[in-house]
């Protein structure tokens, strides 16, 4: 028993004597990190710190150019933060960020309104944009097409460039399939789609781009934005950044070919964007500049091309195997526009083609009319009820749809289908009421266009919601010649613009069917006062690209 007590005694005192130098051990180096994160931590007795948002792939570059203002009393620490894509336009507010650096500058267009410096030659704040470099390219990366020898070879016969790769996706049993990044999440997925788009759209106009669009979204691989585009079998074209195949180049595998474009070349660019506040704050502004002036560091350049990027003087960094790249030399396709950017989200993302949308269908046309769209198989009713049928399967559920028709009657028109929440019931009630559409007897002061223009327009301001686009669309072959009516087409914008409200506004969209001037007409009427958008479409494939166009948030010039 005795043996046993002074046994627990001896185990107890060493179990204590465990104890008590762990939990010196414990003290001491808890004091000796404290000491050690204080004389670690460079900059953080700054009096100036810099939040700043910047693409995943341009991280490690911000990081080399902070780690030059970490010395001296009036050092900078750079606080930042990685995101991409849409994002990274959202956290910007949250984050309260000083400057945003994304991989393209078209990504400027996301951002809050008023929260950046504006940028451009048409921007009222110059002085700003002057003064913070607003808008400046820190670096780019050519975007490149990979695919197989033989696919390649169809390319280039086909005219070697982003346009000839578009029509072949475009075109049914080429046996040309895409693979890209995600657009909404990553700055190589929006500038290599837009690419195809832009090829398009230059060449053959919005129309044109807009059903290239979505013919290609039909036959692409969209891969995760953590993934690379790269294809996986014959017939792939996959659209990669050069800076992630130059560190691969060495181990590329064989059978690759690689084409930059021979008619443009595509260029994600790594822009500076400050915000307003930041430019405000004259402290925070001259830490701006100094860290702009830090990318020009000889460490912030070795961060460059370590992430395989080109600075401003657009020369390649050396990797092994890069030879087999080839130089792009072309001219660069200029920044996406807003409103191209908006077409390539609402192609791949069904969310962006939300929207509260009133179609109004004027149609009086007789077979062999002259508002019959050139090349139509189908008459100018059958044309737009095709295109009613598309933008029901394109608008996703939760958005807001309606229908009207211009017919003989005390108000001019019919509502075949109130402006509805889409759900299946009403999905398959505005598919009854497309099937319903019919011509009306064409004839001087019949039907009235122009009242229902303002009657749909109306409707829609007052049932104005926030959280998506409100739109008129109106579909008219103006055959009972309202246009010509001067004294009515004055009357019609003088009670659109009473209408008008800058806090819910509305877009209107006029299509002519095969009238130029008629189109001439009512846009010389409407463009200016309004903002509307009128046009006329000369063929079938006119009309459809209209409505894939309202249905990406409307028509515009």
């Amino acid at each position: 028993m005795d043996k046993h007590q002074a046994g627990t005694r001896t185990l107890g005192a060493l179990l204590r004597g465990l104890v008590l130098l762990l939990a010196v051990g414990l003290v001491a180096g808890a004091g000796w990190y404290a000491l050690h994160d204080r004389d670690g931590e460079d900059g953080a007795d700054c009096p100036t710190t810099l939040r700043v948002i910047t693409a995943s792939s341009f991280a490690n570059v911000v990081s080399a150019a902070g780690r030059t203002l970490r010395a001296g009393e009036d050092c900078v620490l750079i606080n930042t933060a990685s995101a991409d894509g849409r994002p990274a336009a959202g956290q910007l507010g949250q984050a309260a960020a000083d400057v945003w650096i994304p991989d393209d500058a078209a990504w400027a267009a996301l951002a809050p309104p008023g929260f950046l410096v504006p940028t451009g030659s048409n921007t009222a704040d110059t002085a700003a944009q002057r003064e913070t470099s607003a808008g400046q390219t820190l670096a780019t990366s050519p975007v490149v097409m990979v695919t197989d020898p033989a696919t390649a070879g169809k390319i280039k016969t086909a005219g070697n460039g982003w346009l000839a790769l578009a029509n072949l996706l475009a075109t049914k049993n080429s046996g040309v399939r895409l693979v890209v990044r995600d657009p909404t999440l990553s700055g190589d997925g929006l500038v290599a789609a837009g690419a195809v788009g832009e090829a398009v759209w230059l060449d053959r106009g919005m129309d044109a781009s807009s059903l290239a669009l979505n013919a290609t979204l039909a036959v692409t691989r969209t891969v995760n934005h953590d993934l690379a585009a790269t294809p996986n079998k014959p017939g792939e074209v996959g659209l990669v950044p050069e800076y992630t195949l130059l560190p691969t180049m060495g181990l590329a595998a064989p059978g690759r070919t690689y084409l930059t474009g021979a008619d443009h070349t595509a260029i994600m660019r790594y822009t500076w964007l400050p915000s307003a506040a930041a430019a405000r704050d004259p402290k925070r502004a001259a830490a701006l500049r100094r860290l702009l002036a830090a990318f020009s560091t000889t460490e912030a350049r070795q961060a460059v091309d370590a992430a395989g990027l080109r600075g401003p003087g657009q020369a390649r960094p050396p990797f092994d195997g890069a030879s087999a790249l080839p130089e792009p030399a072309a001219e660069p396709f200029g920044v996406l526009a807003p409103h191209h950017v908006q077409h390539v989200f609402a192609t791949w993302d069904p969310e962006d083609r939300r929207g509260n949308l009133l179609i109004i269908v004027d149609i009086a046309g007789t077979p062999g009319s002259s508002g019959s769209p050139a090349g139509a198989r189908q008459q100018p009713i059958d044309v737009l009820k095709a295109g009613c049928r598309v933008v029901g399967g394109l608008m996703p559920v939760g958005s807001r749809l309606g229908l009207w028709e211009v017919s003989p009657g005390p108000s001019g028109h019919r509502k075949l289908l109130p402006s509805d929440r889409l759900d299946d019931t009403s999905h398959a009630a505005f598919t009854r009421s497309v099937n319903s559409l019919n011509v009306h007897k064409a004839g001087p002061g019949l039907p009235g266009l122009l009242d229902t223009i303002v009657a749909g327009y109306q409707s829609v301001r007052d049932d104005w919601h926030d959280d998506m686009f409100n739109q008129v669309f109106v579909l008219t072959d103006d055959a009972d010649k309202d246009s010509a009516d001067a004294h009515a087409v004055d009357e019609m914008v003088r009670k659109l613009s009473a209408l008008k409200d800058p806090k819910r506004p509305v877009t209107l969209s006029v299509m002519v069917l095969g009238k130029k001037e008629a189109a001439q007409r009512l846009k010389a009427a409407l463009q200016q006062p309004l903002g509307a958008y009128v046009d006329n479409a000369l063929s079938a494939d006119d009309v459809q690209a209209a409505f894939l166009h309202v249905v990406a948030g409307g028509l515009h010039e």
